[in-house]
């Protein structure tokens, strides 16, 4: 059996968290389908705190926080090469980062497109859900009416 090494870090590299967040974002098209959102999001990796997980030093998925205000946090943007879901890493580096954050912030939100929309979100929902996350409430001002954004929410 192979001695696995599952690591997180915080990615300090620029252009290599920029360039890795775009070619997961790619591997997802189901959520990300559009590449002026896959290009922001990686051009946010440069501002935002970036979280690498690996395992066996091969880079596997990230996650961003934002801060939204001194009191709470937001997960940003979430993503695991597609070959790698389902096998624990996304759960594990939620986990371990918002642990990170518990001392500095009370609360972390994160936000998706509304229930019964899209399967593919709904996994998304599913997934916070699991992680303790609650809906807040959905608002048209953000995505349009087109794409309700609900607000989900977790104390720290």
């Amino acid at each position: 059996m192979l001695d696995r090494k599952i690591k997180i870090r915080l990615e300090i590299d620029k252009t290599y968290k920029s360039d890795f967040v775009k070619k997961v974002l790619d591997d997802l098209p189901d959520w990300f389908e559009f590449e002026e959102a896959k290009a922001n999001y990686a051009e946010n990796s440069k501002i935002y705190d970036t979280y690498i997980i690996s395992e066996n030093n091969k880079d596997l998925g990230f996650l961003m926080i934002k801060e939204t205000s001194s009191y709470a946090i937001e997960i940003y943007c979430l993503g695991v090469f597609h070959a790698h879901r389902y096998k624990g890493y996304g759960s594990l580096v939620v986990d371990e980062v918002l642990n990170l954050y518990r001392e500095s912030y009370n609360f972390c939100q994160v936000k998706t497109l509304d229930e019964g929309l899209d399967k593919f979100y709904d996994q998304t929902i599913g997934f916070y859900k699991a992680r303790g996350f609650m809906k807040l409430e959905t608002i048209k001002e953000i995505w349009g009416d087109d794409n309700p954004c609900m607000i989900m929410v977790k104390s720290l």
